[in-house]
């Protein structure tokens, strides 16, 4: 890939622009703008959790937090006694609801800023009958 043209970089960058404006739609809905702040919250209550109990550095904390939180488990990381892993077992029923409560929350915000705008065609279409005139 060419560094120097960054046409064919525009597409990404423009999906990135899309799914921020989403992220934000979310933190302006009042039925939504708590949730970033719950997952956030989430991640930082077991990294804390882990880093503190499971005597793992805080890189590794996070990264066991947001791997469990988000369905990955890559298995390298686990909890290793009981009373770690019972609160692993409720971070999890918690956490899942949240991340796609919070997921689910970006994504219809993304479809309906996609929904308002006009579609390539309409605004080709528009371009050219301003041209006409």
């Amino acid at each position: 890939m060419d560094l120097a043209n960054p046409v064919p970089m525009l597409p990404l960058a423009l999906a990135f622009r899309g799914l921020a404006r989403a992220v934000a739609g979310v933190g302006r809905d009042p039925e939504t703008k708590a949730l970033p702040f719950v997952a956030a919250a989430l991640v930082l209550t077991g990294t804390i959790f882990y880093w503190r109990f499971e005597d793992w550095t805080i890189v590794e904390s996070l990264y066991f937090s947001v791997v469990t939180l988000t369905t990955v488990g890559y298995g390298d990381l686990h909890p290793t006694t009981d009373s770690t892993q019972i609160f692993t077992i409720f971070y999890i029923l918690t956490g899942i609801g949240v991340f796609v409560a919070l997921l689910a929350s970006v994504a219809q915000q993304y479809i309906a800023q996609k929904a308002e705008q006009p579609s390539s065609r309409e605004r080709l279409r528009a371009r050219h009958h301003r041209d006409d005139s």
